[in-house]
Formats: C-alpha cells, structure tokens, sequence
C-alpha cells in the first residue's frame, strides 16, 4: 500500500510540476499566479508539487487546477492512480495503443503547444484524407 501511494505521490508532483512549467513557459504565470486563478492555495500546490500529501488531494481542488491551466482533469487523475508494477497490463489492440499514445501525448503539460498544433495538423491531414477517399 505504501509503494502505490508513493507511487501515485511521485506521479502527481511530476503532472502538477509539468502543469507550472508549462503555465510559466506559455503565459509566464507563477506558481503564485496559478494558485489565485484556481482558489487552490500556495500551500497546497506546494504539497502537491513535493509529493507530501498523506490522503489523496480533494477532487474540487484538483478540478479547479486543471480548469485553470486548461488541462483534462483525466490527465490528473492518472496521474493519482498509477499502474502497479505487479499488475500485468491489459491487451491493447496496436492502434488501439497508438491513439492512446497520442492522446497522452496531446495532454501531457509537457507537450508544447507548437507539438501540440504538429499532431492536431497531422491529424486533421489524415482526417481529410480519409474523407476524400470515402467520396
């Protein structure tokens, strides 16, 4: 029990580290600036980004970070719950894993928006390409 919370600790100060370094990066907000555009405190966010929190942190909170910064709540939410090492992963079909893969990718903090706008365009090409073909 204690390896999946430490787990799940570690993964979540990575999602909201890359979270403020995007939000800096991108529209130059401090982690002060974050704090009072999502009501999350300074505190907290500060908790969270050192991985000291001994019950997972509240929904409303986590919702309000991710609104404020633009980021799918779901993204933060895998983030708090981690695969375990010893649970083997389900079958994923091939393209299955690829859409997968480029979803994560897509809402990753990390991703910039340039990269993100890459795969948005390669998307919309093969989008297109496949509605000319079906005409």
């Amino acid at each position: 029990m204690g390896d999946t919370r430490r787990a799940a600790q570690d993964a979540f100060a990575r999602f909201v580290r890359g979270a403020l370094d995007a939000a800096s990066d991108e529209r130059g907000w401090s982690i002060t600036e974050v704090a009072a555009r999502s009501g999350v405190g300074r505190s907290t966010v500060f908790r969270w980004l050192s991985g000291d929190w001994q019950h997972h942190p509240e929904l409303p909170k986590v919702r309000a970070f991710c609104a404020a910064l633009g980021l799918p709540l779901g993204a933060a939410l895998r983030a708090l719950t981690p695969l375990s090492y010893d649970t083997p992963a389900p079958e994923v079909p091939a393209a299955e894993a690829l859409f997968v893969a480029v979803r994560d990718r897509l809402v990753d903090p990390r991703t910039t928006a340039a990269e993100r706008e890459h795969i948005l365009a390669a998307l919309r090409r093969l989008g297109h390409r496949r509605s000319s073909r079906a005409s």
